[in-house]
């Protein structure tokens, strides 16, 4: 008798493309918790959100504005969907204010933003 259901490979490479769809849905879900949660006054921070892969992305553009938001997430989710299941991937802003903002400097927000998205998001997937 020989076996007739899915065969283990199969089974294998279904897991590995849940695992990585839901990779970057976490992903995605703190890339967009951060951009929201930013401070806005000129919208440079919140346009200075980066997403890489592999390694730091270390640029930043002061001219690189966003108020809203919208343009950020989208540019970040181009890079989410290169991203597969064991990668390792980067959501920083590197502008030299962006310390002091985490730190609480912004009374937009005053604990953080980072952090407190990174507990919300882990928290959700426990």
């Amino acid at each position: 008798m020989s076996w007739q259901g899915t065969r283990l490979s199969q089974f294998t490479f279904e897991v590995l493309q849940s695992a990585t769809v839901l990779q970057r849905k976490i992903i995605s879900e703190f890339l967009q918790g951060v951009v929201l949660a930013s401070p806005v006054d000129t919208g440079a921070f919140r346009g200075n959100n980066l997403v890489s892969i592999g390694s730091v992305d270390v640029r930043y553009d002061l001219n690189k504005v966003d108020k809203v938001g919208g343009k950020t997430i989208a540019e970040g989710n181009i890079k989410v969907l290169q991203a597969k299941i064991g990668d390792l991937v980067y959501v920083q802003n590197n502008l030299p204010y962006s310390v002091a903002l985490e730190n609480g400097y912004s009374q937009q927000a005053p604990t953080g933003i980072y952090a407190l998205t990174f507990q919300r998001v882990t928290s959700k997937y426990k």
